[in-house]
């Protein structure tokens, strides 16, 4: 191959190359977008593959010494140290753009998730409505040692449960570990079934409706909403997005269309991988609130307060996720 031909078939690519380089070493933090980023390895890539090929046919020295300066640029900058500024940076930029991302492009399993929950719910609740002695059936023993109206009067009497910040991240800590694996489960269940992953989260909003029925049919429903709405506002939709992220991994691995089930699970995993990473930071959060300010009765925090925070923490999370501006993607 004559150098001016290679050079005319092959410049395009180097031009383009010579300026991403100059966008990410002008700017070190800035985002370049996945798409730019996986062109600049692309096209990283060429470069190397076309000074292989120049070093065998010619040595002029134009063309070497132009392709090893763009070659020895790309290598800095795509094996550079990674510092803990970028690291951070590249947290940052994960909690602002990309974790709302997958969720929006999940939005049709996350309303999967969230409607086999409320349907749970909806049955729990009609069903002790109707008959006070299912809660019995709908209700695991560990939440069904007293009556309700008596557990209020219990609460409202006694010393707080929580008496010092120790007590209260020790018990956040052993609520959010639970939580977790809850969440995981739903995953788990939803990535290797499907409808597994359904059931177990409409299983969970049955025994919360119950529950709630029981509260309502003994006329403390405000103790209720004070006492499980400040976390729950935080730790029932974390548990929905578990389920709803196994949900992303159990169509690509269980119902891959026309794509390979490789290339179905490769496109999947980022937003299932992201969708978890944030369901496991709400469930700490929540445990944390949970331990810090759900406990406590209305001797400290009025019950309205309480399920202003819950109301509160509840949009601003579906806010984050689903209503916020996030920059547009970049095009592919």
């Amino acid at each position: 191959m004559e150098v001016e031909s290679f050079i005319r078939e092959r410049q395009s690519q180097w031009i383009r190359l010579a300026r991403l380089l100059d966008e990410a070493e002008a700017a070190p933090d800035r985002e370049l977008g996945a798409a730019r980023l996986l062109s600049l390895l692309r096209l990283y890539r060429q470069a190397c593959s076309d000074l292989n090929e120049a070093r065998s046919y010619t040595a002029n020295p134009e063309l070497l010494g132009r392709l090893n300066d763009l070659t020895a640029r790309g290598y800095r900058f795509v094996y550079r140290r990674p510092r803990g500024g970028r690291a951070l940076s590249a947290v940052r930029r994960g909690l602002d753009t990309d974790v709302p991302r997958a969720f929006r492009r999940r939005r049709g399993e996350v309303l999967a998730a969230a409607g086999a929950f409320t349907l749970g719910t909806l049955v729990g609740l009609l069903a002790v409505l109707a008959d006070r002695h299912n809660a019995e059936r709908l209700i695991p023993p560990a939440f069904f040692t007293e009556k309700p109206s008596d557990r209020v009067e219990r609460i409202e009497k006694d010393e707080e449960r929580i008496q010092n910040v120790e007590e209260a991240l020790h018990f956040g800590v052993s609520l959010y570990r639970h939580n977790i694996e809850v969440s995981f489960l739903a995953f788990a269940l939803g990535a290797m079934t499907i409808v597994g992953g359904l059931w177990l989260l409409f299983c969970n909003g049955v025994t919360l409706g119950a529950l709630a029925a029981m509260y309502a049919l003994d006329g403390v429903t405000g103790f209720f909403f004070a006492w499980v709405g400040p976390h729950g506002g935080l730790e029932i939709p974390a548990i929905v997005f578990g389920g709803a992220a196994g949900l992303v991994a159990g169509r690509a691995l269980l119902l891959p269309g026309d794509r390979s089930r490789g290339a179905a699970l490769r496109e999947a995993f980022p937003d299932a991988w992201r969708m978890m990473a944030a369901t496991a930071l709400i469930l700490v959060v929540a445990g944390l609130v949970e331990g810090s300010f759900s406990q406590f009765s209305s001797k400290s925090f009025p019950t309205g307060l309480k399920i202003g925070v819950a109301a509160l923490l509840f949009v601003s999370l579906v806010a984050y996720l689903f209503f916020r501006q996030v920059p547009a993607e970049e095009p592919r």
